[in-house]
This record gives C-alpha cells, sequence and structure tokens, in this order.
C-alpha cells in the first residue's frame, strides 16, 4: 500500500470525483495527474484495478476488492 500526503492532488482528486463517480477512472485521474507531475510511480500501482474507494473528510482510499492500493491523504495541518 503507498501512502501520498498532498494537498495539491487531493483537492484535484475531490474536484474530479465531484463529477465522475466511478472508482476506476478516478485512479487513473489520479495517475496520470501524478506521471504529468513526473511523481515515481511503483509498476505495481500503474498495473493494478481499482474497483471502490472508501472517502473521509481528509483521505481516499483506492481499493481492489478488500485490498486498500492507495491512500490519498490531505496533508496535516501544522
Amino acid at each position: 500500500m503507498k501512502i501520498i500526503e498532498s494537498n495539491e492532488y487531493f483537492n484535484a482528486v475531490k474536484e474530479y470525483f465531484a463529477e465522475n463517480k466511478e472508482p476506476a477512472r478516478i485512479y487513473r485521474f489520479l495517475l496520470g495527474t501524478l506521471r504529468e507531475d513526473n511523481y515515481k510511480l511503483a509498476d505495481d500501482l500503474l498495473y493494478r484495478s481499482v474497483d471502490t474507494l472508501e472517502t473521509t473528510e481528509d483521505c481516499i482510499r483506492f481499493c481492489a476488492g478488500a485490498e486498500i492500493i492507495l491512500v490519498l491523504c490531505s496533508e496535516p495541518t501544522k
């Protein structure tokens, strides 16, 4: 499982989520955004299928079945 803490990516995904509710599409959007920013992604993240999202106020969990693949959180307030 990979964890990313970033207000920028979290807010972009939240905004995209408002228009698109399909978990796989949201996951592809995030991966595409990360790649555009030259974020180093492990191969296992690139070839996974996400079928559900678990959301809280400050985190989004991308899941394949019962397995959490990626957790995207906003940065903690200091």
